[in-house]
């Protein structure tokens, strides 16, 4: 089955890559730092791997679902990467019994950013273990940017906390900007996760909406122009929002 195949892959991963090496291909540093651009995580630069793995570890306020736009990641050289498969621990909402027609699926981060599509992925949040999502490729891969787009049409349901691995190797952990309209605040009931399965565009006025950058180089092109969607969150949105009782 899948979460059989996903273990697998990263048995082989190590072995091909050479075991738990570390993830950076690139000289000595740190992302965090490069042109001058503040990051949550001094992140490694050009981390290479077969197997990039998302752990989304809480949502901005809804306690019964998590979801994102889409995920794309960057070559060196900052052109878009389209992994081989993907898998998701919990599935999608498309799991659910009455929900099999669903279009909001993990294949959605097999497409990159989400434009004015409206592809989405939701699935029922679960805190442990938590939700994954992996992307994997066929060869090793280096990546310069990994970019987020957050759950547009239910905005309490999008990924806060993210973790990033490459071949189980930590490499990013911070916070996800909510995307606009969100309300910070935790429905007291399961809500239904259906609407037709249909989103509507995330884009405002026919544009499509920026996604969020995390660096992984120093290369000016790529900094400069990533530099406007690289998130610091307020100390206000460092508090947790969700209600444990």
């Amino acid at each position: 089955d899948d979460s059989r195949r996903s273990t697998v892959e990263r048995s082989a991963s190590r072995e091909r890559s050479g075991g738990e090496r570390a993830p950076s291909a690139g000289p000595p540093g740190t992302a965090g730092k490069a042109g001058g651009v503040q990051q949550q995580y001094e992140t490694p630069l050009h981390p290479c791997g077969f197997i990039f793995r998302f752990v989304f570890l809480s949502t901005w306020s809804d306690p019964h679902y998590i979801g994102l736009d889409g995920i794309e990641l960057l070559d060196l050289g900052g052109s878009p990467l389209r992994p081989k498969r993907v898998h998701s621990n919990y599935g999608s909402v498309r799991n659910i019994p009455g929900m099999e027609d669903d279009v909001r699926t993990e294949d959605t981060f097999l497409r990159g950013a989400p434009g004015n599509s409206g592809r989405m992925w939701l699935a029922p949040f679960c805190r442990q273990p938590p939700n994954f999502v992996e992307v994997v490729f066929n060869d090793p891969t280096a990546i310069s940017c990994a970019r987020f787009w957050n759950y547009s049409r239910t905005p309490g349901r999008g990924v806060r906390d993210v973790e990033i691995y490459v071949d189980d190797l930590l490499i990013y952990q911070g916070i996800l900007r909510q995307q606009e309209g969100g309300s910070g605040r935790p429905s007291s009931r399961a809500p239904s996760p259906s609407a037709g399965g249909r989103a509507p565009s995330p884009g405002v006025g026919g544009r499509a909406r920026a996604g969020e950058s995390v660096l992984f180089t120093a290369q000016p092109d790529i900094v400069e122009r990533e530099r406007a969607s690289v998130y610091l969150p307020s100390m206000e949105e460092l508090v947790t929002f969700f209600d444990e009782s």
